[in-house]
């Protein structure tokens, strides 16, 4: 496998690199959605300005 001139210093192909980011992206968005929602809620309960 050491031989192997298309994988990444990662040792994932280009392919499994980019499903990776796909799913790492995915759960970006829902931790900013579950983010954005939990400072909403907090505003409408106790203001901070």
């Amino acid at each position: 496998m050491a031989d192997r001139s298309d994988l990444s210093f990662t040792g994932l192909t280009d392919e499994q690199a980019q499903e990776l980011h796909a799913v790492y992206m995915s759960g970006l968005w829902l931790f900013v959605a579950v983010a954005i929602v939990a400072h909403i809620a907090t505003y409408i309960w106790a203001p901070w300005f």
